[in-house]
C-alpha cells in the first residue's frame, strides 16, 4: 500500500519529504545550467549561434518555444522555465534594467512595480532614476513608485562602468547551482504544507537526537503513512478501527498520547515539566510543544525523550496485536528510557577544541602592523530599526602614525554586509586623496574580503565590490585583509560613536 505520495517523497527533508530524486526535475535543472550560461554568457559561440537562431523579435527569457526548433532548443527552454520567477537583475550602472519588465528592487524574491504606468515611462531603465553622480534621484523615485521607494533607495547603484548582471535568488551568491536549482523546482512541484506553531521538518524530525529508524518512524507519523484504525478506514480498508487498548478510535495523537495506556506511560517518564496538550491538537504540534522537555537526573537522558516513547508504545501497541502479549505502562516507560540511555551512551564523545586553533597567533596580528605599507582600516556599525549605519576608517604610514582619520553616517542601509562594504570604500576614497603609492587595506568581515580578493559574487555588494577593485587600480600595490575585530577596535569605536550621535539627534531633535 502507498501511503505517501511519490511527490512528497520527492521533496527535500526541509519541506517534508525523503530527499529522493525526481530524475524529470533533476534533469530541468542540469538543462537550466545552460540556460543560465546563455543568459549571462550571451558573448559565448553557442549563446550567439541559438540566440540569433531563434530569438529575433524577443529576449531569451521573453520568447516562447517555436513549432518547429530542435530538441536542444527545447531542452534548453524547458531548463530556462526554472529560472522564471527566481532570478533578478543586480546593482550596476542600470542601464540594461527596466523599471516595469524586470524584478529589481529585491534579489531573494521576485518583486516587480505595478501600474499603472505613465505613457511617457513606458520604456524607462533604472538608470533614469539616478542621477549623473550614480546617487538614487529621491523626487523621481517617489513620483514613479511611492510604494516602493524606501526599498529602492536601500539598493546601492556601482559606478558607471559596472554593468547589470542576473542573480539567482534562493543562493547569496547569486549564481546559479543545478542542487539549489533541483531544491527550487522540488519546493515549487507542490505546495508548501501550512504548518502552525513552527513546526520544523529538520529540527524537529531529522536532527533530533535518536536513531535514524526513529527519525524514519516520527516522519511516517507526521506524514499520517502508519497503518492505525483511523488511516486504514480513510483508504477504505474494512478493518477495526478501534485501540486495542480502550477500544476507542485509534488515531495517531490517542495512540500516543491520549489513550489511558498512553497517559499511565507518561506519567512513569521523569519530566522536569508536565506538556499539556490543547484540544484537537495533531501529532506536528504535539512535537513542537515536546521541543524543549527534558528528563530529571538520574535518568541519564539529555535529549528529547518523546522519540523514544512514541517507539515504545509502537512496539508494545504491535506486540499485543500480533503476538497477544501485553506489557504495562511501567515496563514500556523503563524500556523508553533504557533505549534513549543506550543510544546517548553509545554516541562518540565530542572532541575538545584546540584552544591553539580557536585564538589568533599573536605573531599574525604583530605582523600586520610591522609590514612596510601604510595601513587601512575600516569599520561600520549598523542600527536595524532606523536602518542606518556608521562608517569609520583610520589611516596610519608605515611607521604607525596617524595620517587620517574620518567618520560618517549613511542612511538607506539593509544590512551589516552592505556597511562593512560602505566603509572599505569610504576608507579608500580617503587614501586615494592622499596619493599614497601602497596600501593595506584591513576589515574584520571575511566575507567582504572573500568578495574582493577572491571574485566571489555577492549580489547584496555587487555593485560596491565593482567600485573597490576599480578605485584599486590607482595604486601601484593594495592588498585586502581580514583581522580579528579585536584587532580592529579603533574603527570599530569611531564607527559606533558616529552612528550613536546620528541617532540620538534623530530620536532626540
Amino acid at each position: 500500500m502507498c501511503w505517501v505520495a511519490w511527490d512528497k517523497l520527492t521533496k527535500p527533508k526541509a519541506g517534508g519529504g525523503l530527499g529522493l530524486k525526481d530524475i524529470q526535475l533533476f534533469n530541468q535543472a542540469l538543462l537550466a545550467k545552460q540556460a543560465w550560461r546563455i543568459l549571462t554568457n550571451p558573448e559565448c559561440l553557442l549563446a550567439r549561434v541559438l540566440l540569433g537562431k531563434y530569438c529575433h523579435n524577443k529576449s531569451f527569457m521573453e520568447v516562447t518555444v517555436p513549432t518547429v526548433c530542435s530538441h536542444g532548443w527545447r531542452s534548453i527552454l524547458h531548463g530556462r522555465d526554472l529560472l522564471r520567477g527566481n532570478i533578478s537583475k543586480v546593482i550596476g550602472n542600470r542601464l540594461s534594467t527596466k523599471i516595469w519588465k524586470d524584478s529589481w528592487i529585491a534579489l531573494d524574491k521576485d518583486i516587480r512595480p505595478f501600474g499603472p504606468i505613465p505613457e511617457p515611462a513606458l520604456d524607462l531603465t533604472v538608470s533614469d532614476l539616478l542621477t549623473s553622480d550614480m546617487k538614487w534621484n529621491k523626487s523621481r523615485v517617489e513620483q514613479l513608485l511611492p510604494q516602493m521607494a524606501m526599498e529602492i533607495q536601500m539598493l546601492q547603484p556601482g559606478n558607471t562602468n559596472t554593468e547589470d548582471i542576473f542573480a539567482w535568488q534562493p543562493l547569496q551568491s547569486g549564481k546559479y547551482t543545478t542542487k539549489s536549482g533541483y531544491y527550487t523546482a522540488s519546493m515549487r512541484k507542490t505546495q508548501r504544507e501550512d504548518i502552525s506553531d513552527s513546526f520544523d521538518w529538520i529540527k524537529d524530525i531529522w536532527t533530533v537526537k535518536c536513531s535514524p529508524k526513529v527519525k524514519l518512524f516520527l516522519w511516517s507519523i507526521a506524514q499520517e503513512a502508519l497503518p492505525l484504525g483511523e488511516a486504514l478506514q480513510r483508504r477504505g480498508i474494512q478493518a477495526e478501527a478501534l485501540c486495542v487498548k480502550c477500544k476507542e478510535r485509534e488515531s495517531a495523537m490517542h495512540t500516543f498520547f491520549s489513550c489511558s495506556f498512553a497517559v499511565e506511560v507518561w506519567k512513569s517518564i521523569p519530566l522536569k515539566q508536565v506538556v499539556h496538550l490543547a484540544t484537537g491538537c495533531d501529532f506536528k504540534r504535539a512535537v513542537v510543544a515536546f521541543r524543549n522537555t527534558i528528563c530529571l537526573p538520574p535518568s541519564g537522558i539529555t535529549t528529547s525523550i518523546l522519540p523514544w516513547v512514541c517507539w515504545a508504545l509502537w512496539v508494545a501497541r504491535n506486540t499485543h496485536i500480533f503476538e497477544k502479549k501485553i506489557f504495562t505502562p511501567t515496563e514500556v516507560a523503563t524500556k523508553a528510557l533504557r533505549l534513549a540511555r543506550e543510544w546517548i551512551n553509545a554516541q562518540p564523545s565530542q572532541p575538545e577544541k584546540n584552544s591553539a586553533l580557536s585564538t589568533p597567533l599573536r605573531s599574525n596580528r604583530s605582523g600586520l602592523e610591522m609590514e612596510s605599507l601604510p595601513v587601512c582600516k575600516s569599520d561600520a556599525a549598523f542600527h536595524q530599526q532606523s536602518n542606518r549605519a556608521g562608517l569609520a576608517w583610520i589611516i596610519r604610514d608605515a611607521s604607525g602614525n596617524p595620517l587620517q582619520q574620518g567618520s560618517m553616517t549613511h542612511e538607506l542601509v539593509n544590512s551589516p554586509l552592505v556597511a562593512e562594504a560602505l566603509a572599505l570604500r569610504a576608507g579608500l576614497i580617503s587614501a586615494v586623496t592622499l596619493e599614497l603609492p601602497k596600501l593595506k587595506m584591513l576589515s574584520d568581515n571575511a566575507t567582504l574580503i572573500r568578495a574582493i580578493n577572491n571574485d566571489a559574487q555577492i549580489k547584496k555588494i555587487y555593485g560596491i565590490v565593482k567600485d573597490i577593485q576599480q578605485i584599486s587600480s590607482v595604486f601601484v600595490e593594495i592588498t585586502f585583509n581580514h583581522v580579528p575585530r579585536s584587532f580592529n577596535g579603533e574603527a570599530d569605536c569611531l564607527a559606533k560613536l558616529s552612528l550613536y550621535h546620528s541617532v540620538s539627534s534623530v530620536t532626540n531633535p
